[in-house]
């Protein structure tokens, strides 16, 4: 009995140590592929796409992914947040 209490408190502390984890805390940029190659970040570094192609996405949600065909490319620009 005790081992299970011991692993379900386990548990509960992971499950709520977990949740309290920033991801904004250190982005550098955030690329949701919306159209477009824009950082949503607010750090201002936006790609340019050459070639690369708007795609239905694995959920079939249009323009929500790239196709790249081997030429294609999106280059970002020197920042010195990285």
């Amino acid at each position: 009995m005790r081992k299970i209490i011991a692993l379900f408190s386990f548990l509960l502390f992971a499950i709520f140590s977990f949740s309290q984890i920033n991801l904004n805390k250190g982005l550098i940029a955030y690329y949701p592929f919306s159209g477009n190659a824009n950082d949503e970040s607010g750090n201002d570094i936006n790609g340019k796409i050459t070639k690369a192609v708007l795609t239905n996405d694995r959920n079939g949600e249009q323009n929500a992914a790239y196709y790249f065909n081997g030429s294609s490319y999106i280059q970002l620009p020197f920042s010195s947040l990285y």
